[in-house]
């Protein structure tokens, strides 16, 4: 197969050796994508090299492995497009970027393109370089990810009955079942918690503003760890405040 060549978003990074490193991409058109960067880091009499750098969008050319391969696939070209500038002196914004690159990385499947997941992310980090609170853009971004991902929770009825959900009232929710429980079934089960009316309305509409975003970033949160099995390392510190 010959090289292929499209738009990517470093999500993770690994210094392979000396000179390589190992990178975990998202494509816009060729889904996740993990290539190894052969000598990216080698320097020379006229260029110093310090390799490729965590979330940098850019045109990424490879060669990928064939079936059955047990080797990674090769990374031949880099062109850097964008190194998102804005959101690497503001710890918060960094840790925010962060967040959204390691849950990308858990709940897609490699070579599985999803390109409106991808410019959702470009969207997501070109804002957040200027941003005052990246709370309402993470929950944008969950939004987005469980929505590609085919695991947004059913909030228009009860999971469990069928029965219509109240309009502007608060609701149990369970990640397990996958929406919302109504208040006749609510007592069966032991993993749920309730969500204030305002929250149900806005993650309904997918709106959010610094009143919302914080409760709606914890409902989602714990939604995608359930579906990861786990919770994603940089939760916590995006509920707590960061100065």
């Amino acid at each position: 197969m010959g090289a292929i060549k499209d738009q990517a978003i470093v999500l993770r990074r690994l210094d392979y050796s000396e000179t390589s490193q190992i990178l975990a991409f998202l494509t816009r058109e060729h889904g996740p994508r993990r290539l190894i960067a052969k000598g990216v880091k080698r320097s020379t009499k006229t260029k110093f090299a310090i390799g490729i750098d965590l979330l940098e969008r850019g045109s990424v050319v490879f060669i990928p492995k064939t079936q059955g391969e047990r080797s990674l696939a090769t990374l031949t070209e880099w062109r850097q497009i964008e190194a998102y500038l804005g959101m690497r002196d503001n710890l918060r914004r960094w840790y925010a970027a962060q967040y959204a690159a390691e849950i990308t990385s858990a709940m897609t499947e490699e070579a599985d393109p999803h390109p409106e997941l991808f410019d959702a992310l470009v969207a997501c980090l070109g804002t957040l370089a200027h941003c005052e609170d990246p709370l309402p853009l993470l929950a944008d971004y969950q939004c987005a990810l469980l929505t590609s991902a085919g695991l947004w929770p059913d909030l228009t009825r009860c999971v469990v009955c069928g029965r219509p959900a109240p309009p502007e009232r608060a609701g149990y929710f369970s990640a397990h079942q996958g929406g919302l429980i109504c208040r006749q079934c609510e007592p069966t089960l032991v993993e749920k918690r309730t969500i204030p009316a305002a929250i149900l309305t806005a993650l309904r509409s997918c709106r959010f503003d610094t009143t919302t975003a914080r409760n709606a970033f914890e409902v989602l949160d714990y939604t995608i760890s359930h579906a990861m099995g786990r919770a994603p390392a940089l939760s916590e510190t995006m509920r707590s405040k960061i100065d």
